[in-house]
């Protein structure tokens, strides 16, 4: 029930002759529960804000599939890709996607790892998240096979410059249009039968200098993801890395 106005007269009056550490414990004895709510409200709002204002709009998305990069290639792929193309890096960042591991070995020791990355390339391919994928030849061989890369028979056609650079590098590999793997993986087929077809899907990066120096002991892949939404600045990328590819 409301206080009558002789009991907030009397409370203001006593409040009047409080000194100073007597009125903040009694605000704060009486509305700990607005001032609370109130600074809550607040952090939510500044934070807000501050997210706001710090995002950066991604410009790619790379995943590092059976491939470990450091920290000096990983700049040289990322920030110095978004200065060459004059972009501010407070604004501007390309998200990379790292540690994954994809294989089709059930009796690996690492095959829980390789499910979880699975799941992880699936959903971000499924979800037109990723744009770009660096792999060794054993992920190349599963990415191309279920179909993930983009044909890149658009360079010739399209990049006919960029083309004249890549060639000696582009890559072919066998693509499952259909197969029965369900209907064999669950008994109800006596033998595994599919419908493929060969597809240029990749680049040997392996001779870009870029890579060279890194230190790769083994091949790199580098292929564009099928259903991206960026196609013309993944080709910018890739010309950009193969700059210096002997």
């Amino acid at each position: 029930m409301p206080a009558s106005l002789k009991e907030r007269q009397e409370i203001r009056k006593s409040y009047r002759l409080m000194n100073t550490a007597q009125k903040a414990d009694y605000i704060w004895t009486y509305y700990k529960l607005p001032i609370i709510t109130a600074i809550i409200a607040a952090a939510v709002l500044i934070s807000s804000a501050v997210s706001f204002i710090t995002r950066r709009e991604t410009v790619l998305c790379a995943a590092f599939v059976n491939v470990s990069v450091g920290d000096d290639l990983q700049e040289k792929l990322t920030d110095h890709y978004l200065l060459e193309t004059e972009r501010d890096l407070k604004k501007y960042r390309i998200v990379i996607l790292d540690d994954l591991y994809l294989s089709d070995d059930s009796s690996s020791e690492n095959h829980q790892y390789a499910y979880a990355s699975k799941l992880k390339v699936l959903a971000s391919i499924n979800a037109r998240q990723l744009d770009i994928a660096l792999m060794n030849k054993e992920a190349y061989d599963l990415m191309s096979s279920s179909g993930f890369l983009l044909n890149l028979d658009i360079i010739p056609e399209q990049y006919p410059e960029l083309y004249e650079t890549l060639q000696p590098d582009l890559c072919t590999n066998t693509i499952i249009l259909e197969d029965n793997a369900v209907a064999y993986s669950l008994g109800e087929a006596d033998v595994y039968e599919s419908v493929t077809e060969e597809q240029c899907n990749a680049v040997d990066c392996s001779s870009f200098a870029v890579f060279r120096e890194a230190g790769f002991d083994s091949t790199v892949y580098l292929g564009i993801i099928a259903n991206t939404a960026n196609t013309e600045e993944c080709i910018r990328w890739l010309t950009y890395i193969s700059r210096t590819a002997n």
